[in-house]
């Protein structure tokens, strides 16, 4: 079975009014992901077919009706699709993926930033607190989903914007560091692309990833975008690496 193409891009809200539009759509097709992991999006650069579930259109800001701070495409056809972050809100989606090699379970981020409703929006947070408290939720979300027969079994991708790192040079005050590992740690989940970049993809045991990749070589928005092929351990993989 062939290992499948994992991808996640912050495309900075390029939209068909932006000098970068058309390139950025011809990376997305050269990057050929079989999952793509949208952020800061609009319909615009969805590749053509496939399946596709959207995160909430409200997430505290103005924004215009077709803008979605989370978005995930898939080449196969998506199940229990669910946004069960609600505070704050439309930054998640999540889904079931009826893969070749059996069903996996995503979810598909968009962590908040540090100054989220702190300089702008509502204006009624403190720094990385929006970011905090959604790393809670994402934890108590993923404890969920082990207690659930329908998701209980399913190996599990985390992927999109983390908006923080721990290298070359922290980013993120430490609770929101540790707010991170601690996701990881009890959902069983490792980070399997470049732990550089903020945009990532966490998979957990039961799959097993390799060719981690940062696309495009330019940065055509304030992120790189990064992927990586992804198998279910128990499956030879048979694709060129």
């Amino acid at each position: 079975m062939d290992p499948i193409r994992v991808a996640t891009w912050n495309v900075g809200w390029t939209s068909s009014g932006s000098g970068q539009f058309n390139q950025s759509r011809e990376r997305i097709a050269e990057i050929a992901a079989d999952i793509l992991v949208l952020t800061e999006t609009t319909d615009e650069l969805i590749p053509s077919g496939g399946y596709v579930a959207r995160g909430g259109p409200d997430w505290g800001y103005e924004a215009g009706p077709d803008r979605r701070k989370v978005l995930l495409w898939s080449r196969w056809p998506i199940t229990d699709v669910s946004s069960e972050i609600s505070d704050p809100g439309g930054r998640h989606v999540c889904a079931t993926i009826a893969t070749p090699s059996g069903p996996i379970r995503l979810h598909a981020v968009c962590v908040p930033w540090a100054q989220a409703h702190v300089s702008g929006g509502q204006r009624n947070r403190k720094v990385w607190e929006d970011h905090f408290n959604y790393l809670v939720s994402l934890r108590e979300l993923l404890r969920r989903e082990v207690e659930r027969t329908e998701t209980a079994s399913l190996p599990v991708i985390v992927a999109g914007d983390i908006n923080q790192r721990e290298q070359p040079r922290p980013y993120g005050s430490h609770k929101v560091r540790e707010a991170w590992a601690d996701v990881l740690a009890e959902a069983g989940l490792s980070v399997v692309t470049d732990e550089t970049m903020i945009d990532k993809i966490a998979v957990s045991t039961g799959l097993t990833a390799s060719d981690p990749s940062i696309f495009p070589p330019e940065k055509m928005s304030d992120h790189h975008a990064v992927s990586c092929l992804v198998l279910a351990s128990d499956q030879p993989q048979s694709r060129e690496q």
